[in-house]
């Protein structure tokens, strides 16, 4: 089958971009953010390397119908906030900006805006719109509000994927509005200012600061610029990550915390050769990876390191694809960053005790942070623990049994510190894992004195040496001067992680899939094994199974639709002591439905057209009158984007038996699908008739199982969406093992058209 439509741009386009080594724009040094929408959740990562994520406010998800992958799919009144008053003047475009991004908006009758910011004079600054009236809108101010062009040109069309830039260069003095990459007006600024150099106000992309103007649709690949981009660089943030270039690094671009025994991934270039078709550079030196020194050839796509990488150290690495023969084109990556875990992390779960206390200067002063600044000290008692007298106890309980590394200690630093000596000296630390019995800790020396002055760093270090503990105590003998009272200002206990931690799904998640895989981003350090224990009370977890690695798949458990869980995982290592760390209690909720197919992931590219899934009779038109795609007359096979039930597509079935029996569309699915599981009770699905059909009886096939449609037959001529749901227990068929599902018409003569959208299984009837 052969059915193709046009796409916005054009291959040759795509391939000549992807047959030269990469510009890299996002590593130019001009660039201030960049937003793939490829991942949202209550931010969006900005992937320029700046920092600069965004906050969602509002609904915004992922749409898999994106130019580059996913695409953000704006609600009306949404918007993702910049925290404008973070921009620093080094982030602020004003000699020149290129402000760039895809738009498939919606006809709401209102303006829309791609981004807004506003200066702390409450200038408004940026205005790249789509206007209600069909223009686009390119406007930029300086500061005091004077306005340094309006450029509104162009014809908007709406609810079709289409690419903005404007530009603006002080130094030529041109301001240049692009539109699908050709420039649809130009303007030449006479003594052209610099743009307004604060974003005071705030900074969003789709909503103005106001509330005015909200974005609704779909954007994709935003870019903003500190110079004007070459109408050659216009193309390329237009078509994002070229189809040779490595994407997806594993770990995250810039993740924190990564295992020292980590293997690298990526998702490979369309173009890579199977033989040695990767080159990976990984060094600490940014230098070393941005200039492509000592690189490693491979024919796989992940990368494990020969030896465990050193805590706390951030690594580079970057990914060239190799082309095959015969030209063995280099698709140069992007440099991707990652952080080791650190070796020890500091306790957060503390309260503090102490036999007595003078004033507010109470125990607790020791581990809230106050009188801290990037860890150095000041010198108000205020900020300080200050004893009733000395000898003094201060005690500290932790909120769970921890393998102790290091205690770190400010000692009192008052401004009067070196004459009358308030910081403690002589100690005595015992530890305890259940605050009755308890241990000296060997090898403390007396603590050094603080300067009395701000900015200090601190002073003592204590080896703890991998002890376990739940409560530490001081006891302070004497101080360092001839102060009647003993002092502190700061403690800080670091632990050696043993236990699991960062759990995925987040503890708390909701809408989780019932075949849900388990995974701990944090294993413990000594766990040769792990114990995942599962339930619906978290008082009373069941043991599940056990892992070598840190993930678990629940399958097996047949996880019920709709219902709250639990989990911990406890790492276990039998020569340890002790030999079993238990971990947290975490929890998740399961979705109340499994979509089979919404049918937002279609587009018009090789292997992900509807009609390669939702194969029709287009090719034996005598046994199966059906053609997938909104207009078959004229050549559209896509999905249907005007009649939808949810989201912004929907599957299209032409139906004709005048010369055929039936017609049918049949999704194959890649593996059997068990519909016995996780407390499924009926399948639904949408569907949507037309006033001009003529005849005809819906049925659906689970395998080869048909289902007749059980409503008025006349519902197929109605220009209404109606849902279907089909109790399972009635179906007859073998449920646990469904591969196909098929959406059929029948009835001799039968013409028409029905439209099917969000079919899904159900723990109840909808």
């Amino acid at each position: 089958m052969c059915k193709q439509k046009a796409c916005l741009i054009t291959l040759a386009l795509v391939l000549s971009l992807a047959s030269h080594v990469r510009a890299r724009l996002s590593a130019d040094p001009s660039i201030v953010l960049y937003y793939s929408f490829d991942a949202i959740s209550d931010i969006v990562v900005d992937r320029s390397g700046n920092g600069h994520n965004g906050v969602v406010e509002g609904d915004i998800v992922v749409d898999p119908g994106g130019i580059s992958k996913g695409a953000a799919k704006f609600a009306q009144g949404s918007y993702i906030d910049l925290n404008g008053p973070s921009f620093g003047p080094q982030d602020v475009p004003t000699s020149g900006m290129t402000l760039a991004a895809w738009a498939k908006c919606e006809n709401t009758g209102g303006h829309h805006a791609i981004f807004n910011a506003r200066a702390s004079d409450s200038t408004w600054l940026v205005h790249p719109e789509l206007r209600s009236n069909g223009q686009f809108r390119w406007l930029l101010r300086a500061a005091g509000g004077m306005t340094i062009f309006d450029i509104r040109a162009g014809a908007v069309t709406w609810d079709e994927w289409l690419h903005y830039a404007g530009l603006y260069d002080k130094e030529s003095g041109t301001a240049t509005l692009y539109i699908n990459g050709e420039v649809v007006q130009q303007m030449t600024i006479s003594n052209p200012p610099s743009i307004a150099g604060d974003w005071g106000s705030g900074a969003r992309v789709g909503y103005n600061i106001d509330n005015a103007r909200p974005f609704t649709g779909l954007m994709d690949l935003f870019y903003i610029f500190k110079r004007a981009l070459s109408p050659g660089e216009i193309q390329e943030v237009m078509v994002g990550i070229p189809p040779g270039v490595a994407d997806d690094p594993i770990p995250d671009n810039e993740e924190i915390d990564v295992p020292r025994d980590v293997v690298l991934g990526w998702t490979p270039g369309e173009y890579a050769s199977e033989l040695r078709g990767h080159s990976v550079y990984l060094s600490e030196n940014y230098s070393d990876v941005n200039d492509g020194i000592n690189g490693i050839v491979l024919d796989a796509n992940t990368f494990a390191p020969d030896q465990l990488l050193d805590f706390g150290k951030t690594y580079y690495w970057r990914v060239d694809e190799v082309n095959a023969a015969p030209d063995f084109t280099v698709f140069e990556g992007d440099v991707w960053s990652f952080t080791v875990e650190r070796f020890a992390y500091p306790i957060t779960g503390i309260t503090a005790s102490a036999s007595g206390s003078f004033g507010t200067s109470v125990p607790e002063n020791t581990i809230n942070g106050s009188g801290l600044s990037d860890d150095l000290h000041g010198v108000s008692a205020a900020d300080m623990w200050i004893s009733g007298g000395v000898p003094a106890t201060i005690e500290y309980a932790f909120d769970r049994a921890y393998k102790l590394h290091e205690l770190w200690i400010w000692n009192s630093n008052q401004l009067i510190e070196a004459f009358v000596g308030f910081g403690a000296k002589d100690v005595v630390i015992e530890y305890s894992k259940d605050g009755e019995n308890w241990t000296v800790l060997e090898g403390v020396g007396p603590l050094v004195q603080a300067p009395g002055a701000e900015g200090y760093a601190h002073g003592s270090t204590i080896d703890f040496g991998g002890v376990t503990a739940q409560q530490v105590r001081m006891t302070v003998n004497s101080v360092q001067g001839i102060a009647p009272q003993a002092s502190l200002s700061e403690v800080r206990f670091y632990f050696i992680p043993t236990f699991a931690t960062r759990p995925d799904p987040d503890s708390g998640a909701t809408n989780v899939a019932p075949d849900v895989t388990l995974s701990w981003g944090g294993k413990g350090r000594e766990a040769v094994r792990h114990e995942i224990y599962v339930g619906v009370d978290p008082d009373n977890l069941v043991f599940a199974g056990g892992a070598s690695e840190s993930s678990f798949d629940t399958l097996a458990l047949d996880l019920q639709l709709g219902q709250s869980y639990s989990w911990r995982v406890d790492e276990v290592n039998e020569a340890a002591d002790p030999s079993t760390w238990q971990g947290a209690v975490w929890s998740f909720t399961t979705a109340d439905t499994i979509s089979i197919d919404d049918m937002e992931s279609y587009k018009d590219e090789e292997f992900l057209e509807i009609w390669a899934t939702w194969i029709d009779g287009f090719d034996d038109p005598g046994n199966n009158g059906a053609i997938v795609g909104a207009v078959p007359s004229l050549g559209d096979f896509s999905p249907e984007t005007a009649i939808v039930y949810g989201g912004d597509q929907s599957l299209p079935i032409h139906f004709d038996n005048s010369g055929a029996p039936r017609s049918e569309a049949t999704h194959t699915f890649d593996s059997a699908m068990d519909w016995t599981k996780h407390g499924v009770q009926s399948l639904s699905l949408y569907f949507q008739g037309a006033s001009e059909n003529s005849g005809g009886q819906l049925y659906v096939k689970i395998n080869n199982t048909k289902i007749p449609y059980d409503g008025d037959a006349g519902d197929l001529s109605g220009a209404t969406w109606l849902l279907w749901n089909i109790d399972l227990s009635n179906a007859g068929g073998d449920l646990s093992n469904v591969s196909s599902l098929t959406v059929g018409i029948e009835g001799a003569g039968a013409v028409g058209v029905v439209y099917i959208d969000d079919i899904r299984l159900n723990r109840l009837a909808p």
